[in-house]
């Protein structure tokens, strides 16, 4: 490779680590000390802060020139991508369509489901792209339709195996997903309006909103975040509801 190409490469990696890394303190930070309820929207929430980590790290060997000469344009660099825009996206996808469903379609997806869709496509997920990471050290390269043509990469065809297993069985958990939208949007129990106890003005209008979104005009007596407020009796505290007058809020 190029070395000043190499040099780009390095930079362009370290000016990504510095926001992505302040991104992933301000999601630890907002559910740090919080009275936290893992719903599936949750789970896949939190699975995509992991992974989001995970691939970031590995990001971190590419933005060291010496290193980046060895593993670039080989499976190492397949595992770190997939990691944060597959693991990534996909994870917070499926958290934002679990959350947002009973708003949308007025029906609950169902949880049991949910939660083993989620534990399988965390499974299937991990052992699909982090063999690549072995796969990469070990110098297979990218889009290489047959690795047994070279003598030095038969000893890694397990790990291969083994990626391509979870790759199918990631592939095959996405029919729980559509099968939980089937059944739910025929027989799911009808949503409330605030399933998962949220303060801000959406979750203030049935599910899902009629014409105009809200009947009447709200009132926000308060910002979006008084969960845990000392001296409620509930976890949450609605925009739209006025604070006792023993209860003091924080302010933002």
């Amino acid at each position: 490779m190029n070395l000043t190409l190499s040099a780009a490469f390095s930079v362009s990696t370290m000016f990504i680590a510095v926001p992505s890394a302040i991104k992933v303190f301000n999601w630890l930070g907002t559910i740090w000390r919080g009275s936290i309820e893992f719903t599936t929207a949750m789970c896949f929430a939190l699975a995509f802060v992991s992974m989001f980590v995970i691939g970031g790290l590995s990001g971190i060997f590419m933005a060291s020139t010496p290193v980046d000469l060895f593993i670039h344009h080989t499976y190492f660099i397949v595992a770190h991508i997939h990691y944060v825009l597959f693991g990534g996206s996909i994870m917070a996808l499926f958290g934002a369509l679990y959350f947002w469903f009973p708003k949308m379609f007025g029906r609950m997806l169902n949880e049991k489901i949910g939660k083993v869709q989620f534990f399988l496509t965390f499974i299937f997920f991990n052992l699909a792209f982090f063999p690549m990471h072995n796969l990469g050290l070990g110098g297979m390269m990218r889009r290489i339709a047959d690795p047994l043509i070279y003598e030095h990469l038969r000893q890694l065809q397990p790990l291969n195996q083994i990626s391509t297993v979870g790759a199918i069985g990631l592939g095959f958990t996405t029919f729980l997903f559509i099968w939980n939208v089937i059944i739910s949007l025929r027989n799911g129990p009808k949503a409330p309006a605030n399933p998962w106890h949220s303060n801000t003005l959406e979750w203030t209008v049935p599910s899902p909103p009629g014409h105009g979104n809200f009947p009447r005009t709200p009132t926000v007596y308060h910002g979006p975040y008084e969960y845990s407020v000392p001296g409620l009796s509930k976890d949450f505290l609605p925009q739209t509801e006025k604070a006792p007058d023993h209860v003091k809020l924080e302010a933002h």
